[in-house]
């Protein structure tokens, strides 16, 4: 459910960047073809001609060090060399005028599966000591290892680059950890200024390029027994599961699968998900709590919790487990393990919050909205409190947000908005609101306690939120944003309170961290739903409940804007939403130190 939420909020918050397409939901049978099981990894090896430089190179970039201008040199292909055969590749260096590097950079071929382990190059040298390498992993981080050794010869000599020795020394983009993040996509060999033994020119020939690839993982981990907060959860509410492993690094990522099997053998519901250790690095004891939402329409009965390792960006094969005590393989599927059961029972305890924490000694009211005046809303303003757009003018979800008419989508009655999702004909319509416009005009505040008083629709394929924007990102398109999801609530998990941190960045990368809690009446009574934001931690709420905590990335400490919506889909059907279906605000309130 943590990352249903998460693709859900990435469905309708990709317009933040400018990109106004949603993909459409997977068939369930489509689906279900992808998850069957496919054979375990094991490992072997095997080798691969990159390139024998027989005919003309292809694949090949020559890089000139642009960032650090005067470097000169050049790439071609020499038939006057060769290590064997006919030809090689010639890199000259010339850093006369200056400079830092010149280099090779070459995108490497589909692995179908195989994991990259070692290249092999026979290199020849005239001038040069040491060559630097550059390689880049599945997140698009590049590692670099400086100065590697070249022999004292003017005749060629064979050199050998282990993945695991080029990793640790400089990294950047991607997951930039410093860790390895495999299968390899691409890798490069750098002249560097340092490089050339006399003088300020040299030159490189390589031939007989190959690589040495594996099938299998760098090692394989033990899955233990799962724990469960509560054994038995009635259907629409749920549990949560604690998984635990004994980690080996796997140098590369793999997904976690998780399905929850009847007594038939059937997949009920799932949990697949991401480790919040990438498997490429983990090690030693992990363990992390996921929420389980058991949908509203699971039968009662004993379920089988199944898990396994697979690699969805590379054929999905599955990867075979050592067990822990009490963990057993599946009968017709070895590679599926199961770690506990669950019981789903109409009559189990409904899950319960602790008592509420949450205090505002120190904090002055600096933003109310309460809804004892008429609305001040306009499409786009400005000269009115609230917009009906997101003011990036990014429409989300199923239902176009309409501009504000007499009655709809916005109503105002003793206190309290109604905002309305209604079809007419065949085509949705819905509410937004947005407390700056898209200059940035408006209310928008750094740091405080941000919190709206709300009842939400019932049904399935309704999606009301509370989120807050960074202003700044407004103004300057360079700047990642950030969102913070106070709450979401998706209707067809009613007892499901959503909440999120996201960041967009310029080039279109995203990280989430999403949590769902089980918690109860959200559709049938007013509650509250708060975030407090400082320099140290942002803190979700429910009732002054404290639910989570993070820590405050960077990105979060400018002014942020309030919005508040009634959405529809965010991934889930529509076809039975109520119609019309309607989200009652109470209030909406910003506190400041």
């Amino acid at each position: 459910m943590d990352d249903i939420c998460l693709w859900c909020r990435m469905m309708r918050k990709i317009s933040i960047l400018l990109v106004p397409t949603i993909p459409a939901l997977i068939s369930f049978a489509l689906f279900m073809q992808f998850f069957q099981a496919k054979p375990a990894l094991a490992e072997q090896e095997s080798s691969m001609s990159l390139d024998d430089f027989e005919a003309a190179p292809k694949g090949w970039e020559y890089i000139g060090g642009w960032e650090f201008p005067g470097a000169e040199g050049s790439l071609e292909w020499d038939l006057a060399a060769a290590h064997k055969g006919k030809g090689s590749l010639r890199l000259d260096a010339d850093f006369s005028k200056g400079g830092a590097y010149v280099g090779i950079w070459k995108v490497l071929p589909d692995f179908k599966g195989q994991y990259l382990k070692e290249i092999s190059l026979w290199i020849k040298s005239r001038g040069v000591v040491n060559i630097g390498v550059r390689i880049l992993d599945d997140t698009d981080q590049c590692h670099q290892k400086k100065r590697i050794p070249l022999a004292k010869t003017d005749k060629w000599q064979k050199i050998v680059l282990r993945v695991r020795d080029l990793v640790g020394e400089e990294s950047w983009g991607g997951a930039n950890d410093a860790k390895w993040h495999g299968p390899a996509k691409a890798f490069g060999l750098n002249i560097g200024r340092d490089s050339v033994a006399a003088g300020s020119k040299g030159a490189l020939w390589l031939d007989d390029a190959s690589c040495v690839l594996s099938s299998g993982p760098g090692g394989i981990p033990t899955v233990l027994q799962c724990r469960l907060s509560q054994s038995s959860c009635r259907p629409g509410y749920g549990t949560y599961l604690t998984y635990r492993w004994d980690a080996v690094p796997m140098g590369r990522d793999l997904t976690v699968f998780v399905h929850f099997r009847g007594r038939d053998g059937q997949m009920a519901f799932q949990n697949d998900h991401a480790p919040p250790v990438a498997t490429a690095v983990w090690s030693g004891r992990v363990e992390y709590e996921k929420t389980i939402v058991v949908p509203t329409t699971t039968p009662e009965g004993e379920y089988d919790i199944m898990l396994g390792l697979y690699d969805p960006k590379h054929g999905g094969g599955r990867q075979s487990l050592n067990v822990g005590d009490g963990v057993t393989a599946g009968k017709n599927d070895p590679t599926a393990y199961r770690i506990g059961v669950l019981k789903v029972d109409a009559k189990a305890p409904v899950p319960r919050l602790p008592a509420p924490t949450l205090n505002l000694k120190g904090y002055h009211l600096t933003f109310d909205e309460d809804f004892t005046e008429p609305l001040s809303v306009s499409a786009w303003g400005p000269g009115t409190r609230w917009i009906a757009h997101t003011p990036y003018a990014g429409d989300f979800g199923d239902a176009r947000f309409a501009d504000p008419e007499e009655g709809f989508p916005f109503t105002v009655t003793d206190g309290i908005l109604r905002i309305e999702a209604r079809k007419d004909g065949e085509r949705w319509r819905a509410g937004l609101l947005s407390s700056v416009d898209s200059k940035g005009n408006g209310f928008a505040q750094k740091y405080g306690y941000f919190e709206m008083r709300a009842k939400f629709p019932k049904g399935p394929g309704t999606w009301p939120a509370f989120w807050l924007l960074g202003v700044t990102q407004l103004k300057d398109k360079s700047v990642t944003q950030i969102e913070i999801d106070v709450v979401e609530h998706y209707g067809v998990h009613p007892n499901a309170l959503c909440t999120n941190v996201h960041l967009w960045y310029p080039d279109r990368r995203h990280w989430g961290d999403g949590r769902p809690f089980l918690v109860t009446g959200m559709t049938d009574d007013f509650h509250n739903y708060g975030v407090m934001v400082d320099s140290e931690f942002i803190t979700f709420y429910y009732d002054g409940v404290e639910l989570r905590r993070v820590k405050t990335p960077p990105e979060a400490k400018v002014p942020l804007y309030l919005l508040v919506d009634l959405a529809l889909g965010g991934g889930w059907p529509i076809d039975k939403t109520p119609n019309p279906s309607y989200m009652y605000v109470d209030y909406i309130r910003a506190h400041s130190k």
